[in-house]
């Protein structure tokens, strides 16, 4: 494997992103196939309420959370937002504009955020190709199923109380990639939230003082969550 790849990706910044399986497996097949990789994988800065991508636009590329936090939301015939995911460092996003001509929603930087994006073609064609970097799309997508399905199921099934605790052990076991108790950063706006949950904001307040009282999590800060190992057995049991 050619040396240029591990000197363009040995930045502390790409060493450290959780993405950097992905980018380095990308940029080595892509030199190997003699496509020229010039300089460390092009990581774009989006301020907060930033778009990556509008509704409409031309599907051209996959994407990668570098840093902070990216949404996904669409637009119902009468004009309605609706927020349909969020997605933590290391987590793939565009994915449901693959095999459309237009991406089917927007993305949008909840805070100050790096993202980096992958050319569609030439992602199918190293897919075709290496089966370690088909794996990492393919969970990838996996991923974005299961936070469907169950998206799909707090909304339709579930009290406001336990669509809200259930959120908080998903975000937690996304953020710290495993099911222990422990601290969820909420760097999302709260009618953010409550939208993709399908509730307003004052319920979520009402659920997350809920919760608090019944010992289920524990508020540090306006974004941080101590989510508890009783909150996860309950979600654990759900899932």
């Amino acid at each position: 494997m050619s040396g240029a790849v591990d000197e363009n990706l040995s930045s502390m910044a790409c060493r450290c992103c959780p993405a950097w399986k992905f980018c380095f497996l990308f940029h080595a097949n892509g030199q190997a196939a003699g496509r020229a990789r010039n300089g460390r994988p092009k990581g774009e800065f989006h301020g907060e309420n930033e778009s990556i991508y509008l509704h409409g636009d031309p599907v051209h590329s996959i994407h990668v959370v570098c840093e902070g936090v990216i949404k996904t939301e669409t637009e119902s015939k009468e004009g309605k937002q609706q927020v349909t995911g969020f997605f933590m460092p290391g987590e793939l996003f565009g994915l449901e504009g693959v095999g459309s001509d237009e991406y089917p929603g927007s993305a949008i930087a909840c805070v100050a955020s790096r993202v980096c994006a992958f050319p569609l073609g030439e992602v199918l064609q190293i897919c075709g190709s290496n089966r370690e970097f088909l794996r990492e799309v393919l969970y990838g997508m996996g991923r974005r199923i299961r936070f469907d399905g169950c998206k799909w199921k707090l909304v339709e099934s579930e009290t406001a109380y336990y669509r809200v605790l259930f959120f908080l052990c998903d975000l937690l076991i996304r953020q710290q990639g495993g099911a222990s108790a422990g601290m969820v950063m909420l760097q999302m706006e709260k009618r953010d939230i409550s939208n993709f949950l399908g509730m307003n904001p004052s319920t979520l307040s009402r659920e997350l003082w809920k919760l608090e009282g019944d010992g289920l999590i524990r508020r540090e800060s306006k974004e941080q969550v101590h989510v508890g190992e009783t909150a996860l057995s309950l979600y654990r049991n759900f899932t």
